[in-house]
């Protein structure tokens, strides 16, 4: 849950940055939305397990 708060909020805070420097007053808020959709995704690539495989189930009969 850190990982996703960390990068959420260093991808509004780059989307901000880079809004900063865009002429459009809007573009703050653009920004911040795409950077939060950015640090969604970069979060969820970096803690989704792309190789689970299932294991297989012992089984006991008794």
């Amino acid at each position: 849950m850190l990982v996703i708060v960390t990068v959420l909020a260093v991808g509004v805070g780059s989307g901000i940055w880079i809004a900063h420097f865009a002429s459009a007053p809007a573009a703050a808020a653009a920004g911040a939305a795409w950077g939060a959709l950015a640090g969604l995704l970069l979060g969820y690539v970096l803690l989704h397990d792309f190789h689970h495989s299932p294991r297989p189930v012992r089984v006991r009969r008794h």
